[in-house]
């Protein structure tokens, strides 16, 4: 281990996965203004600890304003699903739920990487600022709608402000952090549903159903006054930097180059082009299956058909344009290459998509089979967050602890699918016990262990300067996997509930039909729970839900093959198991992988070839 008062600059190169990859030529291929946050969190943290008191003060009014600001965004994710669901109903949309929330989650799934890629080019605190501005806005909108579209409109821009909420929360914990520690941080923003959890079911009885419009401009007041000391704080540490003459504590100088010039080179660095073919791309693929039924003639309808064959045109078009034409693609051969972030991202992929694809009609189900009041319709509901709350924090522990990762994501994967097959009857009908349904809840928690793991991995398999770009990746892709799972859901649900309903309810006009169909408002408000339409009505949710189900528990069977292909590495006081460098630039003494230098793996086959040598 090299001495404490050693200088040690990151090699030129570092070899990862059996390939050489060039440091010194990358960085002087890519322009300035690609790495001016990442330089400039370099020379933030040389603040932080080096400026005394003054550097301690920024560090805490920073984690103590992010901290609020992710309890206030907890009670947001935690009740917008309520007040989304009954927003729908309001406009006799319910059945469209599954529509919204794709195109929701394909937004924020796009806008993570280009946000990512603003924390690269610009700063922190910019991207922070830009965000909350879509935040802002987008719930303004939603809030003071008149029509189901204008509501869509608002979902749609708030999605891009909480993809940056969310990404930059996750950039900045990877800037401050080691791997061993990174795991139990990068849990600790989500430990607000420890208490939200709780105190949302306050919030929904306050507003639903008919004051949701309040709980939306709610959030579009509190968090930009909870954010703003950390934005203050982080341009006071740049300027701190500065005057330190920290290398690198701000944007680049640009020199003689225009201003125009340096934004059109930061223009190409989002790769904007390429994340615009891959947004109408999907968007166009996967929408159908949540309109398809709402269109005359179903799947008939010409226009169906063109959207998805043109989907999957500009899908082509996608990759052709970032294999062969993108100066700057969102995903760069060292992307690709890394076997290590492909397992991470199918193992997170799988685990989002079958979460979105159980969870999108799932308070609905719950409103109707059961008369609860709201908080505990809410409290029930959110008890799947509060039990991923508890496994991400357990298994950040477990990181620090034991320094490995692995083990966590494949029970994690395996006690998922055991939760899905928790909700199923023996008829292959979703089950209405409360005891089957809070132990499936608790179950499918630990599918946080995967996502934790995959995303600790992914993050540990590249250099500190690639951080923010392999997590904008990860999270795009993850993005889109839910989006798929939203609109599978949908296809199913518009599929088979109408009909499900006719089969369960045959004297019933078809009118009240479509009226139950259309508002869960209206189905558990007009019919107490033991009508026979509401009772016909709950039949056809446990049939459609059902199906529901077994295509999620199919789905996670890939999150457990995904995890038995990642690596484990040492999570050490290294930033990075790629040139095992720790947060000061100083070389980290990494352990052998086992006392006796062999994995669990080798050591077995090492057994078995013993074992037939001597037989």
């Amino acid at each position: 281990m090299a001495p404490e008062t050693a200088t040690v600059e990151i090699p030129p190169s570092y070899i990862h996965q059996g390939k050489e990859f060039d440091l010194q030529r990358r960085d002087e291929q890519t322009p300035d203004c690609e790495n001016a946050g990442f330089r400039s969190v370099e020379g933030l943290n040389k603040v932080f600890r080096n400026t005394g008191l003054t550097g301690r003060l920024f560090l805490v009014t920073i984690i103590i304003s992010l901290g609020l600001t992710m309890f206030v965004y907890a009670m947001d994710e935690g009740v917008t699903q309520q007040f989304t669901m009954i927003a729908a109903s309001s406009f006799d949309m319910h059945a469209q739920l599954g529509a919204v929330n794709t195109a929701s989650t394909l937004i924020n799934g796009i806008a993570k990487p280009v946000i990512g890629k603003l924390a690269d080019v610009t700063s922190r605190p910019t991207s922070y600022i830009i965000s909350l501005l879509f935040y802002v806005v987008g719930y303004a909108v939603a809030a003071s709608c008149t029509n189901f579209v204008a509501y869509t409109v608002g979902v749609a821009l708030t999605a891009v402000g909480k993809a940056g909420l969310n990404i930059l929360c996750q950039i900045i914990v990877g800037d401050l952090t080691t791997l061993q520690w990174r795991g139990f941080w990068t849990s600790m923003i989500i430990a607000p549903y420890l208490v939200t959890t709780f105190t949302n079911g306050f919030i929904v009885d306050a507003f639903v159903p008919d004051k949701w419009r309040w709980g939306l401009g709610m959030f579009a007041i509190m968090v930009p006054i909870l954010l703003s000391p950390a934005i203050i704080a982080l341009y006071g540490t740049q300027r701190r930097a500065r005057k330190m003459e920290v290398t690198g504590s701000g944007p680049p100088e640009t020199g003689d180059k225009a201003p125009l010039h340096t934004a059109w080179q930061c223009l190409i660095a989002i790769d904007i082009p390429g994340l615009v073919l891959l947004g109408f791309s999907f968007s166009l693929i996967l929408l159908p299956l949540s309109l398809a039924e709402s269109a005359g003639s179903g799947w008939k309808n010409r226009s169906m058909i063109a959207m998805e064959a043109t989907g999957f045109v500009i899908l082509a078009l996608f990759v052709a344009f970032e294999i062969y034409v993108a100066p700057k693609p969102m995903m760069t051969k060292r992307i690709v290459a890394n076997r290590v972030f492909l397992a991470a991202l199918g193992a997170n992929l799988f685990d989002q998509m079958t979460t979105t694809l159980a969870n999108n009609y799932f308070a609905s189900y719950i409103y109707i089979i059961k008369d609860w009041n709201n908080y505990t319709w809410t409290v029930f509901t959110g008890a799947r967050n509060l039990a991923i709350t508890i496994f991400s924090l357990v298994g950040g522990f477990l990181q620090v602890r034991y320094h490995r990762y692995r083990a966590q994501m494949i029970v994690g994967a395996v006690l998922k699918v055991v939760g899905y097959a928790m909700c199923l009857t023996s008829d292959q009908r979703s089950t209405q016990s409360t005891t089957a349904l809070a132990i499936s809840q608790v179950l499918l928690g630990t599918s946080a262990l995967t996502a934790l793991g995959s995303r600790i991995g992914a993050m540990a398999s590249v250099p500190h300067e690639d951080m923010a770009s392999i997590i904008a990746a990860y999270f795009l892709w993850t993005y889109l996997g839910s989006a798929a799972g939203y609109a599978i859901a949908s296809a199913i649900w518009t599929d088979r509930m109408l009909g499900f309903m006719r089969d369960e309810l045959p004297d019933t006009p078809e009118s009240t039909l479509k009226e139950i169909y259309g508002s869960v408002n209206i189905l558990r408000t007009k019919y107490d729970l033991n009508d026979p339409i509401r009772d016909g009505a709950i039949r056809a949710y446990t049939r459609t839900n059902g199906i529901i189900f077994i295509a999620a528990a199919a789905i996670s069977t890939l999150s457990i093959l995904c995890s038995f292909l990642m690596p484990d590495y040492y999570l050490g006081k290294q930033q990075n198991a790629v040139t095992n460098l720790g947060l000061d630039g100083k070389p980290v003494e990494i352990p052998t992988r086992r006392k006796n230098g062999q994995s669990f793996w080798a050591r077995i086959k090492y057994s078995i070839n013993q074992r037939d040598l001597h037989s």
